[in-house]
């Protein structure tokens, strides 16, 4: 992005001043997550290894996306790295991702041996571009590993259609966009394994944490089994499902605030030059 001089920004914005302190912290104060960490205190629910809260954030994810099983864990970045072990894939095999994506995700697909392959993005968008996967095809790839980022949308029911017609596993990491609707359906269920993140710049924010979500039971225990040493070794802790839940209820709204904001955004700054904006597409085919 480029302007002439910072004194433009604020006309085309209404005529406001830019904020001098910076961009307000995330995640704000919520009473209702205060008076939940407060509750669990009292109660001493906080400190248990399962808990309450964390067997019912697990449920009420569960439902939320409409699928079978929810594995809680420290990050979404391991919880890529998990969903890769529950798949199977490890050394000789090739991961399809797109050259431009989160780091993390490189170097899981290298945390269990694999070869990430990486293919170019969609110009408008900046994410996976669906209509490339079949040319990095060879007999040694396993899965297609897709992220939503930065508001792009990766057409998923042609991702899955592609991916079936070569024998490929699906992991799609919707980290960057909990409750956000692609074609019609949550992200991260249209995969055969769906990644969600806690992480502290996200809408659901504990200030770490992720989710593994599958409707495979088979899946689902090979996950389960990796992270169990005597003890779950990757855990999301009692008192980050404590701050989840409340936040959880009020998905749907916080979306919406966020795209009434984008496009009140998108509208003031389409009169810049050199700017822009990303664009999704329904896919060509």
């Amino acid at each position: 992005m480029s302007t002439s001089n910072d004194s433009t920004l604020p006309a085309i914005l209404g005529g406001k001043p830019l904020r001098p302190e910076g961009p307000p912290t995330w995640p704000p104060a919520w009473e209702e997550v205060t008076l939940a960490v407060k509750k669990s205190l009292e109660e001493g629910g906080w400190g248990q290894y399962h808990g309450p809260n964390t067997r019912l954030l697990t449920e009420r994810l569960s439902s939320y996306h409409e699928v079978e099983f929810v594995e809680l864990c420290c990050s979404g970045t391991f919880a890529i790295e998990l969903a890769l072990r529950a798949l199977q894939i490890g050394p000789g095999d090739e991961v399809i991702l797109a050259d431009y994506d989160f780091i993390g995700n490189f170097n899981d697909v290298v945390a269990v041996g694999a070869r990430p392959v990486l293919i170019d993005i969609d110009p408008h968008n900046w994410n996976l571009n669906p209509e490339l996967i079949g040319e990095a095809v060879s007999s040694n790839t396993r899965a297609v590993l897709v992220s939503h980022l930065h508001g792009g949308v990766v057409p998923m029911k042609r991702v899955v259609e592609i991916a079936r017609e070569h024998g490929l596993r699906v992991i799609e990491d919707a980290c960057q966009m909990p409750g956000a609707l692609v074609e019609g359906r949550k992200a991260g269920t249209w995969g055969d394994v769906g990644v969600i993140s806690f992480g502290g710049s996200k809408l659901l924010s504990a200030g770490r944490g992720g989710a593994l979500l599958t409707s495979s039971p088979e899946i689902r225990q090979r996950a389960q089994v990796y992270c169990n040493r005597g003890n779950h070794a990757y855990p999301l802790s009692e008192l980050q499902a404590t701050v989840l839940l409340p936040q959880l209820e009020r998905l749907d709204q916080r979306n919406q605030a966020r795209a009434a904001g984008v496009s009140k955004l998108a509208e003031s700054l389409k009169s810049l030059s050199g700017l822009r904006l990303l664009e999704n597409r329904a896919p060509s085919v």
